[in-house]
């Protein structure tokens, strides 16, 4: 038999067992023949037993172990193809095995086995889902601690894309995300509170291996997900820095060497447009593989705006885009990088908070006096009011009156480049990556129809740079560790304008105020003009550089027990600079000489254009540096195959936070956020790996969270007017302490159902200080130790069932039909959503569910479903503010119902 020239030296394992089978069942075929020859001849003459029998066996048993290893070697490759990994060397030495095998059928074995045959969008059992939550991939079933898992299969079905939609997938996650500086996520009640880029979420966000600074950044839609996996508890001493509470692991899907392509649309009510594509496969044989991913969603709003410009459509639409483009290079079997660059663009309207109450007087009954209403109330509004249009709406939460229909901007790119080594029984890797993001507000300021505020926010544009270099142990033994070092530079330019328009004039203006210049035309003039065209502008531009160290080792007391101990150490120089500057506006004292206003007039506007403006400062840049450490102690027994205990204790550190006094320039530097925590959990299966139940308990401790509280102002000192302010600050104690559970049971093939619940008690230990709900009247401070945090319902809940059956009619069984259908709920229990727990911010329980019904082939090539969002339109909000002498309560709602007709195509 000859052997092809053109086997080159970069084939693996697969080539080389193939031939060593291939030579192996020659040499039985001939030594046998030999052997059974020689034994006759032996046995003639001796009369013992063949003892050449024992050779054979020998000879044979060797040919069954390699054959095992190549069938173990084809499954790995396929595998490995699935995720992305090159394997197309190895593919190629099955292809010349085949060659092999070929030329002499009798004498060798079987050629290759084809490519596995594409299956169902089917869920996935928990037993067999694997993750990266340790930066190793490992069963779920496995990783000694508390992960949730939302699956290819689930995110393509279901089609989730945003972390929005994760909230109703995981348990113990919530997600408020009115835009994207708004965007805050919690993890078993607390996270971030959204509006200040000084400080860090304490559940971190990681994205194929890069972390992402600023929380705003993953406000947009995700691009051709493979797996989330959300970490409960401290994770910083592996995943990242500051992620005291939990993380997100987002990964998106690999190049592949094989080629293959998909298409995904929906259409359907609310002029729904949503679709997204995905092509990956080979441009150097063997060496370079690419990925190219895009998608596009567009959808009308769910908030009537009733207003001049009502044709222009509802507030609260979708419109967004994006797209990335992975490279995989393979140089040689030990080394490979990876090069991913990605885009993200919306323009839509933001911020769509509807006005849901206006009290007109306090909690104890007494009069609020100036509100909100009794502004737009004034004389001066009634040329407004005299054209039929409301001048805002209270108490719908599904409709507004703007004077405008303003749309926001929310961009995002980025590129990072991983490089994996393997040599001397370890794999080297380096990340290198660099993000930026911009969200560019442009919201109407007040709510209303009448011309007060015509831009107002903060405009965020967000630049990181990092770069992350690990070594981990790749052989096995008794002791198996990861090390690193990271570092980062983050930049947060932040510009915050608010332009006043015509009517500012008249709605600020304190009653004394108001009533002095509205006594005549002259007044009216100067009332008019005293913000007319002002903009209040501010800069604070806050940069961090951080460097860390870290490494983690798991100790294999025995095959069944194992300690995990891991430590990490972060140096941070935290620095901020900032400025105030209004510009804009007519000269008001010389306007009133030239009309012939009263100095009492000039006096009074002049006093409603500085009570708007405050005091103009410039903030030299200002800073301190500090170190903090992350922990980790993490015991794991495997009482047998199916059950496994574990506990943890970790410790944390967050870094402090720079920042000012936005009214004064002061500065008001941050203390840092200390978390202890307590995990045990036990990870089972049962029913022969059907039913999957997990329970994990926990206790979390919180010592100076960082927060963005309101707290009372000292008018004339603070800069401020009003009896209370914004600041970023610290909460002295906060108890995280409940139960988790996540259970999965294939019932029967095609019938699954899934339950992952929560109880979570959430509760402040130490804060007498708290700023008071609105409505106590009380610009002091109340003590809210004791009560229950807000955002964080006591029980959460996600449970569904999926189905699925052959249809009796179809064309072999590659392309056979089969029907599906599946439904989701996800609850939430009563909980207040105000950052003060003020009244107003008493949600209901609730149930936001989702379903499809649709057929499609039983290979999972294409599916066709009728599916439906938020199915029985719950109304319910995610984040409700509070009121003032000048605006209403307001709050951000959960999207609205929608359907439409999915469909799924792979190639």
């Amino acid at each position: 038999m000859k052997v092809p020239l053109h086997i080159s030296n970069r084939r693996g394992l697969s080539v080389c067992v193939a031939m060593a089978i291939a030579g192996g069942s020659m040499l039985i075929a001939t030594d046998a023949t030999a052997q059974t020859a020689s034994v006759k001849k032996s046995t003639k003459k001796t009369g013992n037993k063949p003892v050449a029998d024992t050779t054979v066996s020998d000879l044979q048993a060797q040919v069954d172990r390699l054959s095992r290893e190549l069938e173990a070697s084809k499954r790995r490759e396929q595998d490995l193809l699935k995720k992305g990994v090159a394997t197309a060397p190895a593919a190629a030495g099955a292809a010349d095995a085949t060659a092999l095998t070929s030329q002499e059928p009798d004498n060798v074995v079987a050629a290759a086995e084809p490519e596995p045959e594409e299956k169902a969008d089917e869920p996935q059992n928990l037993s067999e889902v694997v993750v990266t939550s340790r930066r190793k991939e490992e069963k779920l079933q496995e990783v000694p601690i508390p992960v949730a898992v939302i699956n290819r299969e689930t995110l393509e079905r279901d089609n989730v894309v945003s972390v929005q939609d994760f909230s109703r997938r995981a348990p113990n996650l919530g997600v408020t995300s009115a835009n994207a500086r708004q965007t805050s996520i919690a993890l078993r009640g607390l996270g971030k509170n959204s509006g200040n880029e000084s400080m860090e979420s304490s559940v971190g966000v990681m994205v194929d291996n890069v972390w992402r600074a600023w929380v705003g950044s993953a406000w947009a839609n995700f691009a051709d997900l493979d797996q989330v996996e959300v970490l409960r508890g401290p994770q910083g001493t592996l995943q990242g820095k500051n992620s005291n509470l939990g993380l997100l692991n987002i990964t998106t899907k690999a190049p592949s060497f094989k080629n293959s392509y998909y298409v995904d649309g929906f259409a359907g009510d609310r002029d729904t447009l949503q679709g997204k594509f995905g092509a990956t496969g080979t441009i150097l044989p063997g060496l370079l593989a690419y990925r190219a991913s895009g998608f596009i969603d567009k959808r009308d709003g769910y908030i009537k705006n009733y207003d001049i410009h009502r044709s222009e459509g509802d507030l609260g639409e979708t419109n967004a885009l994006g797209g990335r483009l992975q490279f995989l290079l393979t140089p040689s079997e030990v080394l490979s990088a990876k090069v991913i660059v990605d885009k993200t663009a919306s323009t839509q309207t933001m911020s769509v908070q509807p006005l849901i109450a206006d009290p007109s007087t306090f909690a104890n009954g007494t009069s609020r006096g100036t509100t909100f209403s009794t502004r737009l109330a004034r004389n001066w509004f009634d040329p407004v009011r005299s054209n039929g249009q409301p001048l805002a709406i209270i108490g719908d939460p599904r409709a507004m009156a703007n004077n405008e229909r303003r749309q926001s901007r929310g961009d995002g790119s980025g590129v990072s480049a991983e490089i994996n080594y393997d040599a001397l029984g370890h794999r080297f890797t380096s990340i290198s990556a660099w993000r930026d993001a911009l969200f560019e507000p442009n919201h109407d300021g007040e709510s209303s129809t009448a011309d007060i505020e015509r831009i107002s926010g903060w405009t965020v544009k967000n630049e990181q740079w990092s770069q992350e270099l690990r070594i981990s142990s790749k052989e096995k033994g008794p002791i198996d560790y990861q090390a690193g070092v990271f570092a980062m530079r983050t930049i947060a330019d932040t510009f915050n304008q608010r332009l006043f328009g015509g009517d500012a004039g008249a709605f600020y203006a304190s009653d004394a105020q108001y009533s002095t210049l509205n006594s005549n035309a002259i007044g009216r003039q100067m009332m008019g003009a005293s913000l007319n065209n002002v903009m209040y502008r501010q800069s604070v531009v806050p940069a961090t550089d951080s460097y860390a160290a870290y490494g983690q080792i798991n100790w294999h007391v025995t095959d069944d027990a194992t300690v995990t101990v891991g430590l990490r150490d972060t140096f941070e120089r935290r620095e901020s600079t900032g400025w105030s500057h209004p510009i804009g506006g007519v000269n008001l004292d010389t306007l009133g000489a030239q009309i012939g206003a009263s100095a009492g007039q000039i006096a009074a506007a002049k006093a409603v254009r500085s009570g708007r403006l405050g005091s103009e400062w410039d903030a030299p840049r200002q800073g301190f540096d500090q170190n903090s450490q992350n922990w980790l102690l993490n015991p794991s027994y495997k009482v047998n195959k199916d059950l496994m205990v574990y506990g943890s204790v970790a410790g944390g550190n967050k870094s402090g936070a720079a920042q000012f006094n936005l009214n004064t320039g002061k500065v008001e530097n941050v203390n840092p956020e200390n978390v202890m925590d307590y995990e045990f959990g036990i990870k089972s299966t049962w029913l022969d790996r059907k039913l999957v139940a997990n329970v994990n308990f926990y206790q979390t401790d919180i010592e100076g969270f960082q927060s963005q509280l309101v707290i009372p102002c000292t008018i004339g000192v603070d800069g401020c007017t009003t009896g209370n302010r914004t600041t970023l600050g610290n909460i002295k104690g906060i108890q995280l302490r409940g139960i988790e559970l996540e259970t999965n049971y294939d019932i029967t093939p095609g019938l699954s159902v899934f339950l992952n619940g929560s109880f979570n008690r959430a509760i402040y230990t130490d804060f007498a200080n708290a700023p008071c709900p609105p409505e106590a009247n009380n610009n002091g401070t109340c003590d809210q130790t004791g009560m229950t945090l807000p955002n964080a319902p006591t029980f959460t809940a996600n449970y569904g069932v999926d189905y699925r059956a052959p249809l009796t009619f179809g064309y072999g069984n590659d392309y056979g039909l089969q029907w599906h259908a599946y439904l989701i709920d996800s609850y939430k229990s009563t909980a207040n959503y105000n950052s003060n727990l003020s009244t107003y911010g008493k949600q209901p329980a609730y149930h936001v569910t989702d379903g499809g019904i649709g057929v499609g082939t039983k290979n999972g090539k294409y599916n066709l479903d009728l599916v439906g969002r938020n199915i029985f339109d719950t109304i319910y909000f995610t984040n409700v503010g509070n009121y003032t002498n000048n605006s209403a309560v307001s709050a951000a709602f959960g999207d609205a119902r929608y359907y439409g007709v999915h469909f799924r195509a792979k190639f």
